[in-house]
């Protein structure tokens, strides 16, 4: 007998903590985008949950900055402790559907794609979804190998953790139900308590979502839901906008060979690996489609799709023909793109559209910021017109002091919202930031500050190009003014 071959798996192991010690080295080399900011102002005041997404991705910001400080490379060590195991079951999910070959194929397209490689830096709701949509998979597909269903229960968990990362993990549970009545195994496992209990576990875990939602009227549900769909309408335009997204961030040549993989998973879905292939991809790449005319579908939304699609892929390129050959240039595009998009934040001359580098100008920001707080006096509150401003100042102002947001203006702050007290701002004087990439917001910043006195604004380079040029004013706060019709309960979606 033949010991079996580990290659494979020291490979796979070696692949993913390369990339892995790469992406935590280069965390601490570029400044923090908005969204990480944001919710590392999340992990500051732990809740149940907040108005955008649920609290995971907070709770491991938490944890990686109790343990290791406020820096930008501990607060990004929650991405990579969740990519790592994102890793580690996508690996062992691919193995056990396709053997270790497709396996270590799948993991180094997952890890050249941009969308992925980017996910290991920047910490987004995204990271604890993937991890555990990952273990949800794995623990699945134990529990129908080994004829177990006993594991169903660690599958409820990872559905669970999923869920409590982002929305989108309640996906998971129909696509675990089908994959089980879609299988003799399967179905038998249905009338044990396992699955039901499994079930029952991942409703438990996502159970502070629920509470912080009845104790706030139910807003991030309805911001999730009622308020996207109040925002939607027909505009053919917005389907190039999602096509090209993806295209950008998988890179053509594999989004290709991804969407190829999830239509042959279904027409093969006789095969056991290849149907749940299908039924892990298939279920949010046809949603996002049908949704694509209506409303913008951001590019990160299909992150979820592609485990699966790329294992299908994989399993198809390995098998020979033209697939082989568009699999191996397709990860070299890839691993192109993804060194294009590690050299933008740090290196100027490279090129890029100015307006989109969202993590550059703001040290410079807070720098100007600071220096007129020391003018005005130690009271000095500061606001910024959206959560984007707001969060990056609470960030890089020295000694991370409060910052307020857009509701001091009679608009809505997201998170920030459930944080206003107008009666801590009345008669202060303060700081009032703008950049005019955000459209519509302080609109009503004179009805809110009198008086509001205009200060020199600060322009950002990225070379010789502008990246923005934020305005400021001086605020005597008064009181907010009056919100909108609707506004408070369906704030546009981000």
């Amino acid at each position: 007998m033949h010991a079996p071959d580990r290659r494979p798996a020291l490979a796979a192991l070696l692949l993913g903590a390369a990339a892995t010690l790469f992406h935590v080295y280069y965390a601490g080399h570029l400044a923090l985008s908005p969204q990480e900011a944001y919710y590392w102002e999340w992990a500051r005041r732990l809740d149940l949950s907040y108005f955008d997404h649920p609290p995971l991705a907070a709770w491991t910001i938490a944890l990686t900055t109790g343990l290791l400080g406020d820096s930008e490379r501990a607060i990004r060590l929650a991405a990579a402790l969740h990519s790592a195991i994102f890793c580690a079951f996508f690996w062992l999910s691919v193995r056990r559907l396709f053997g270790a070959r497709v396996a270590l194929v799948a993991l180094a397209a997952g890890l050249a794609v941009p969308l992925f490689a980017l996910g290991q830096v920047i910490i987004t709701p995204d990271g604890p979804l993937l991890s555990g949509w990952a273990m949800a998979l794995y623990f699945t597909l134990r529990a129908l190998d080994e004829e177990r269903p006993a594991w169903l229960l660690a599958a409820g968990a990872a559905t669970g953790w999923a869920l409590l990362g982002k929305y989108t993990g309640a996906l998971l549970l129909p696509q675990i139900l089908l994959a089980l009545l879609l299988d003799p195994r399967g179905r038998r496992m249905l009338r044990t308590p396992w699955p039901w209990a499994g079930a029952a576990l991942a409703g438990a875990l996502f159970a502070p979502v629920i509470v912080w939602n009845l104790r706030h009227g139910l807003a991030s549900f309805e911001f999730q839901t009622q308020a996207r769909v109040a925002h939607s309408s027909l505009r053919p335009v917005l389907v190039a906008r999602y096509v090209g997204l993806q295209a950008a961030l998988v890179t053509p040549v594999l989004l290709v060979l991804a969407v190829e993989a999830v239509v042959q998973a279904i027409r093969r879905r006789a095969d056991p690996a290849f149907r749940m292939c299908a039924i892990f991809a298939a279920p949010l790449l046809c949603l996002a489609t049908l949704v694509s005319p209506f409303h913008w579908v951001k590019g990160n939304w299909l992150a979820p799709v592609y485990p699966t699609a790329f294992a299908a892929a994989a399993a198809l390129a390995l098998a020979g023909g033209w697939r082989r050959r568009a699999g191996l240039a397709g990860i070299a595009l890839a691993l192109a793109g993804s060194v294009y998009t590690h050299l933008v934040p740090v290196f100027p001359a490279v090129p890029f559209p100015a307006r989109d580098e969202g993590s550059a100008g703001w040290r410079d920001l807070a720098a100007r910021v600071d220096a007129e707080r020391a003018r005005l006096g130690a009271d000095t509150f500061v606001a910024g017109c959206n959560y984007k401003v707001s969060a990056e100042l609470a960030y890089y102002l020295p000694g991370h002091p409060r910052t307020w947001s857009a509701e001091i203006a009679g608009d809505h702050g997201l998170q920030y919202r459930y944080w206003f007290d107008p009666a801590a701002l009345a008669g202060r004087e303060g700081l009032l930031v703008l950049d005019p990439r955000e459209k519509h917001t302080c609109e009503r910043r004179a009805e809110a500050c009198r008086p509001l006195v205009a200060l020199p604004p600060l322009e950002v380079k990225r070379g010789d190009a502008t990246v923005t040029t934020f305005e400021l004013w001086r605020c005597r706060y008064g009181e907010p003014p009056p919100a909108p019709p609707g506004l408070a309960a369906a704030p546009a979606p981000r």
